[in-house]
């Protein structure tokens, strides 16, 4: 089994939102303000002078196209302190006026928002595939709730939406975002059609315990009985490690678990340990420290990266004092 990265998956979705209307409006805006040395200083003081709730405006990047869900939430919570600022540099911006395209700007925070719980809850090491899948199929059902919560101009999940909607008496319901969310329902479908297929492999592999063995492929069937009988078993699964417990399985009795239990366990989700490895390099490996030598620098990363917790005092207690005369 090989799949590809399941939070790449997740932020290909993302994408597909569009809103070129509002992002074409937002990024030029913040820029102005945020890019020039002078705006920047003034509208920082400004938002002093008003004691505003919040400080300053943030940058959006595309490499990192999640992090627009910080930057849009702070320049809506800022929308007025924005246009004042604007009105006295005579640069005007129609589209904050605007109820429709504020209306875009309030839905487009909302559902960003939620991408990003979604996005932080895949992050993070030491989580199984069947761990971060159950995270995706959660949000699959969570866009299903929405679409028909939306299409019923209910937007309790959307408060910011909400808040724009009643602030200019919109009763109508706007399909154009119900689309958008049929549009990021059909690409999670889509996306991750493959982890559909071998969900029942993963739900053999994180709960043996909850699984009916007339459902398990055969090679497992006999096998999920014995283990579904066996109290040692089930105890020590009931301790909480998933990957603590395959390892007191015994590999003869129960060959085909185990071998599922390696594939799905071998899946890694997420890019973390990578990623984690990378920054410790970057770290390390300055301009200060050219010399270092690529042995040492293995070294740190193979300490830095360990999951091994070093024994202190013991190693202390197991070293010969040198006393100088």
């Amino acid at each position: 089994m090989q799949f590809h990265c399941i939070i790449h998956q997740e932020a290909l979705c993302s994408k597909l939102l569009g809103f070129e209307n509002v992002m074409k409006v937002v990024v030029p805006t913040v820029n102005f303000i945020k890019s020039r040395g002078l705006n920047h200083r003034q509208f920082k003081q400004f938002l002093e002078d008003i004691e505003s709730e919040y400080g300053d405006l943030l940058f959006y990047t595309e490499v990192r196209w999640l992090s627009r869900g910080l930057t849009l939430q702070r320049f809506l919570n800022l929308i007025e302190e924005i246009q004042l600022f604007l009105a006295e540099k005579k640069n005007d911006v129609p589209e904050l006026d605007n109820p429709d395209w504020l209306c875009d700007l309030a839905f487009l925070v909302d559902i960003t928002n939620h991408l990003n719980v979604l996005n932080t809850r895949l992050q993070g090491k030491d989580q199984l595939i069947s761990q971060l899948y159950s995270h995706v199929s959660s949000f699959q059902c969570k866009l299903s709730l929405f679409r028909t919560q939306i299409n019923s101009a209910n937007y309790g999940h959307f408060p910011n939406y909400k808040k724009i909607m009643e602030k200019f008496n919109k009763t109508d319901v706007n399909f154009a975002h119900v689309e958008k969310i049929d549009i990021l329902i059909q690409a999670f479908e889509n996306r991750f059609v493959d982890f559909k297929k071998v969900k029942p492999l993963l739900d053999i592999f994180s709960n043996p315990f909850n699984i009916s063995p007339e459902n398990a492929p055969e090679l497992m069937q006999l096998e999920l009985i014995d283990m579904q009988n066996d109290d040692n078993l089930r105890n020590k699964f009931n301790e909480g490690n998933l990957l603590n417990f395959y390892r007191c399985v015994d590999k003869n009795a129960y060959k085909e678990l185990r071998i599922n239990a390696l594939k799905c366990a071998s899946l890694f989700g997420s890019t973390y340990i990578c990623e984690q490895t990378f920054s410790v390099m970057k770290l390390n490996k300055t301009k200060n420290r050219n010399r270092l030598a690529n042995e040492n620098l293995e070294a740190i990363i193979r300490v830095a990266t360990s999951n091994v917790e070093p024994n202190i005092k013991k190693l202390v207690s197991s070293m010969q004092c040198h006393a100088s005369k």
